[in-house]
């Protein structure tokens, strides 16, 4: 008996759940997404691309393990072009006062609690890991994550669908979800904009920041609530390789990226700009505001040594999606049957994600920690309050805990 799968969203989680879920008997994968063939109108098409494996809770250090594999697995596969998509560049987390270095003590701590490698650097040693990034007057320590690494969110997308087409999954591009099919308080398959219904026995929102519109149309709330976040380019230089580390700066809520013809850096050291879906059109980005982004990036380039502070080439408004306790949402809705969610996954946690949500839409063991990330833990509280909580956690995204 063939099982219709329809996915909405064919970014790097909707992809790589349609590799996951096209291998598997009997089941028909089809993926909608709004965007043109080659385009990530989402998240995905501007995400930073870091992949770091230790994570806040031990279900993200599982889903971001698998994700390391997978694309290890596709990059020394070669199943790309235009470049790797993943490099172990690792990751420097940098304290610049005695408080900070403490936290990343315990972060070396957690590390060797989960067998991941980190080690403590002093300040010479973490300048010299990335020159161009760290300043050695300021930084007071340094903790190294060799297994770390960055990721191309883009190239990693294409050979997903690529490997899932090959599965006999369907991409339909230029399609536009605009609605559930509900029968009998069951989902029976996507409407789309032009009137078409699409048949499905499992529909899955991947959809990132529009997720809670399609949900909502369906009388069920979605607590993902969108951001705009600042990341600019400085001007590009002689290409470095191997590239140096993602660097993050955990007690100023900033990070950069080596990019190796050019610097990037981003932070989340400012007031956070709640952003309507509804009103954001088709991509995920907004027009540059100005301040308060333009004083949180000067200051975040304040952090790098005086030779290598740039002035932003590029500014890029991305936005993308919180949640009240900075968790995915991931799993089935228990009080609609046949809808799933696979939102407010970052590429950290994508392939993992995918992997996790197939095996339960198996009836498999989805592995330890899922339940904790069901898209309606929430159920009941008010959506405000949810609001709210989702907000205070935008800071501390990227700050070590």
């Amino acid at each position: 008996m063939t099982r219709r799968i329809v996915i909405v969203g064919a970014g790097i989680v909707g992809s790589s759940l349609a590799r996951e879920l096209a291998g598997r008997d009997g089941c028909q994968v089809t993926v909608l997404d709004r965007s043109p063939a080659g385009r990530l109108y989402g998240s995905t098409g501007h995400a930073p691309g870091y992949v770091g494996v230790l994570g806040e809770a031990p279900v993200l250090t599982g889903l971001a393990r698998a994700t390391v594999r997978s694309y290890r697995e596709i990059t020394d596969e070669h199943d790309l072009t235009g470049g790797a998509g993943f490099e172990e560049t690792g990751c420097l987390e940098v304290a610049t006062t005695p408080a900070a270095y403490e936290t990343l003590a315990r972060r070396a701590a957690a590390a060797e609690e989960e067998d991941l490698a980190a080690r403590l650097v002093g300040p010479g040693e973490a300048a010299a890991l990335a020159p161009r990034l760290v300043d050695p007057e300021t930084a007071v320590a340094g903790l190294y994550f060799p297994g770390d690494g960055t990721a191309r969110a883009g190239l990693l997308t294409a050979a997903q669908r690529r490997r899932a087409e090959a599965r006999g999954a369907r991409f339909a591009d230029g399609a536009e979800a605009a609605g559930l099919e509900i029968r009998a308080g069951r989902v029976h398959g996507v409407w789309l904009a032009d009137g078409t219904l699409l048949p499905a026995d499992d529909t899955v929102l991947a959809s990132g920041i529009w997720g809670p519109l399609l949900a909502a149309r369906a009388g069920v709330e979605l607590p993902l609530t969108p951001v705009s976040h600042p990341y600019v380019y400085g001007g590009p230089h002689q290409a470095r390789h191997p590239r140096g580390p993602f660097v993050r700066w955990p007690e100023h809520h900033a990070y950069a990226r080596d990019h190796g013809d050019r610097d990037g850096i981003g932070t989340y050291d400012h007031v956070p700009r709640p952003v309507a879906a509804a009103e954001l059109g088709v991509q995920a980005e907004e027009p540059w505001p100005g301040e308060p982004f333009d004083g949180a990036v000067a200051a975040a380039l304040a952090l790098l040594p005086p030779a290598h502070r740039f002035t932003p080439a590029v500014r890029l408004n991305g936005v993308f999606s919180v949640t009240p306790d900075n968790l995915p949402l991931l799993g089935p809705f228990d009080g609609l049957p046949g809808l799933w969610s696979a939102t407010a996954i970052w590429v950290t946690h994508a392939a993992g994600a995918a992997a996790a949500l197939a095996e339960a839409m198996d009836g498999g063991e989805a592995g330890a920690g899922f339940a904790a990330l069901a898209p309606d833990r929430f159920a009941g509280e008010p959506a405000g309050e949810l609001r709210r909580r989702a907000l205070r956690h935008y800071r501390d995204i990227y700050a070590a805990g």
